[in-house]
């Protein structure tokens, strides 16, 4: 699998991982991660900081990080923890638990296999999962 390499802005401690490109190795940093469209990631993904998946990236394993944003055809294929906020864009979608101790914002679309979370639960249409604890706000879809 071919890799592309990383880029990092120090001043942010943020390594930003291009799009297109392919990683056969976990990422297990203490830094913030944007992960470019259709970037893919064989391992998992555990880093202290935020996580900003790119449209259409995908993970092959569990992911854990402060707060995250699930690109819009993300896929994670293993679970989510998220140490704070949860964004989950239109048609994103976790095979595995999510357990949040923050918020989650859910667009149309999205699938989950369980969502645990602390904080408020938002979502628009229906609900991401049969199992959804939170605190739940339901929002009808926009036309």
């Amino acid at each position: 699998m071919e890799s592309k390499p990383l880029r990092a802005h120090s001043g942010s401690n943020t390594l930003i991982v291009p799009k297109n490109a392919n990683y056969a190795r976990p990422i297990r940093y203490r830094v913030n991660l944007i992960a470019g469209m259709n970037s893919r990631f064989l391992g998992g993904i555990d880093i202290d900081g935020d996580l900003s998946l790119g449209k259409g990236a995908q993970v092959s394993g569990d992911v854990r990080a402060k707060n995250v944003v699930l690109g819009p055809w993300s896929v994670i294929r293993g679970n989510l923890t998220v140490g704070g906020d949860l964004v989950a864009l239109d048609h994103s979608k976790v095979s595995g638990a999510v357990k949040c101790e923050g918020g989650v914002t859910v667009r149309p679309d999205v699938a989950f296999g369980s969502l645990d979370a602390t904080g408020l639960v938002e979502f628009f249409g229906k609900r991401p999962a049969k199992h959804t604890t939170g605190k739940m706000v339901v929002k009808k879809e926009e036309k």
